[in-house]
């Protein structure tokens, strides 16, 4: 539903699912769909958007149910899936500041990670300003 609300407001949605378990049984596309989920357990992020004969749209991560260590019984997604965001498909005069800022850190993270296993500078990545 979080995934999907804004479209929704606008009277539009996508017509897959959002995400879904990975390498269960060996297999891409599988569940555990209806089971609890636990700490572990991966997942894929996948919302996008298609006009019918425009364009089309979707962001794909791969994320890992993981334990809060300081809440009980909390878990919490976190995004394994560590590739910066081409910077020229992101209208920013459309993200707020909270938004820009989630990218931004992400792309630090792309960073501190990337960076050491690339030679000569072949990285580039850049804070996207409003």
């Amino acid at each position: 539903m979080l995934a999907r609300k804004h479209l929704w407001a606008i009277g539009e949605d996508y017509c897959h699912g959002t995400g879904h378990g990975v390498g269960h049984c060996l297999n891409v596309h599988e569940g555990p769909y209806g089971k609890e989920l636990k700490n572990g357990h991966t997942w894929t992020d996948e919302p996008g958007f298609y006009k019918n004969g425009e364009f089309g749209i979707r962001i794909e991560n791969l994320l890992i149910l993981q334990k809060v260590p300081t809440l009980l019984n909390s878990l919490y997604w976190e995004n394994v899936t560590i590739h910066p965001y081409c910077r020229e498909l992101i209208d920013t005069s459309l993200l707020t500041h909270e938004e820009l800022d989630h990218i931004n850190k992400y792309h630090v993270k792309c960073r501190e990670l990337l960076e050491p296993l690339i030679k000569d500078d072949q990285l580039v990545l850049a804070y996207l300003h409003a």
